[in-house]
């Protein structure tokens, strides 16, 4: 049943000579119990316009985090950007992920160091569940959606600020997973630059070839002072990436110096279609 409608008049007159509701449904909802995370968990569906028309044909997939954030606006520019005489992406399967934890679910380390890269006695230590996260997500969750829908052609990760910062780190980590990283504001100061140590032991020979690489940052992300946030950035921009080039990776970097930590998100997932998927 789907679940998630936008009402809106339409123009067929009924007796009462008032005008009818008509719902349009955008996705339907669904629920898998992980055993990785131990919990019930939500997702949303959104299958593409031309599911319907062919038994055969299958589509790429995006997964993507905060799903309850994005899953509305990921719709609507995947709709334009699809459709029309020209398109600049392929259609594509959109499986929106809702969040129950997600500091715990998203952070690749446990961590109570703030954005200025300093730890306080007052503070507890947070997060650093991303790899059963990706236990859900790789084992659990995926597999689901492909034997429900006809997946095919590719798989596409799409994450925000905490997200971006899962994204990165399923990219160093895990490098098979997807075929696309599309990584929004990543959170680069978590843990003091756990993300860039983690690059820095990465061997040589990495698993990137044919990998493609998306980071769209806002210009007024760290604006707090003492942010730790840029001097990570550009040590992954200017050390990490070329490192990862060398292996393989086809990576894109956008800055969007209008734009804030809040509002790049969809402006980012914008360009990274445009950018990468066309």
């Amino acid at each position: 049943m789907c679940r998630f409608t936008l009402c809106l008049f339409v123009g067929v007159l009924l007796h009462a000579d008032v005008l009818a509701q008509a719902n349009i449904c955008i996705g339907e909802s669904d629920t898998i119990y992980s055993r990785a995370l131990d919990e019930e968990r939500a997702y949303w569906v959104h299958l593409p316009q031309s599911y319907g028309d062919s038994v055969l044909k299958r589509y790429p997939v995006i997964y993507l985090l905060d799903g309850d954030l994005f899953f509305h606006a990921m719709v609507a520019v995947h709709r334009a950007y699809s459709g029309g005489r020209r398109p600049v992406m392929p259609e594509c399967i959109i499986v929106g992920i809702l969040n129950t934890d997600r500091t715990r679910d998203l952070t690749p380390s446990r961590s109570a160091f703030r954005r200025d890269g300093k730890r306080y006695d007052e503070d507890a230590e947070v997060g650093g569940g991303s790899e059963l996260f990706t236990a859900y997500l790789a084992g659990e969750l995926r597999p689901k959606v492909e034997k429900k829908y006809r997946a095919g052609g590719g798989s596409i990760v799409v994450g925000h600020s905490f997200g971006g910062l899962f994204v990165l780190s399923a990219l160093l980590r895990h490098p098979a997973l997807f075929d696309v990283y599309v990584a929004l504001d990543p959170s680069f100061w978590w843990d003091s630059g756990k993300l860039m140590r983690d690059a820095n032991a990465l061997p040589e020979a990495g698993q990137f070839a044919g990998k493609r690489l998306y980071v769209g940052v806002s210009g007024k992300t760290a604006s707090e002072a003492g942010s730790i946030h840029w001097q990570v950035a550009d040590d992954f921009r200017y050390n990490a990436l070329p490192k990862a080039v060398r292996n393989g990776l086809l990576p894109s970097w956008k800055m969007f110096p209008d734009e804030t930590h809040g509002t790049v998100a969809i402006v980012g997932m914008t360009d990274a279609f445009k950018a990468i998927l066309k």
